[in-house]
């Protein structure tokens, strides 16, 4: 059996994000924006795009994991934010290791199911954060 990702587990993939999980992932874009709101100069919160840095070079789901851990665990300065969304975004990448072990039935390629969802989830995150920002720009 291939370890890749054939069409048809990357369909039911993405048909599980926009059934099941884009919405969450959505809501938890905007309260991410409430949280670490923009930086000084207006430009995207540093913390959300270390998450996404993270989610795109991560080589394993756990390595996400353990970041948003990190961040929660360090509570001084510009972290201790991570410990009011840290658990919605930890329950989110368990959800998602869930749906890949549902979907695929070898280990190989539930490693790079996971990694598929988690950038498919951060691109709905990171959306809805940006429309936030921008709704909150245009109100001023």
């Amino acid at each position: 059996m291939s370890l890749a990702l054939t069409p048809d587990l990357i369909h039911q993939a993405d048909a599980f994000s926009e059934q099941q999980q884009r919405s969450a992932a959505q809501r938890l874009g905007r309260r991410l924006f409430e949280v670490f709101q923009s930086d000084k100069q207006g430009r995207v919160s540093t913390q959300v795009r270390n998450l996404q840095q993270m989610v795109i070079s991560a080589t394993r789901l756990a390595d996400i994991e353990d970041f948003v851990k990190q961040q929660m665990g360090r509570g001084k300065g510009p972290c201790k934010e991570w410990r009011q969304v840290g658990d919605e975004v930890l329950e989110q990448l368990q959800g998602l290791r869930e749906a890949a072990n549902r979907l695929a039935s070898h280990e190989g390629q539930r490693l790079a199911l996971r990694l598929h969802l988690a950038r498919t989830w951060i691109r709905d995150v990171v959306g809805a954060y940006l429309y936030a920002k921008a709704q909150k720009e245009m109100e001023t």
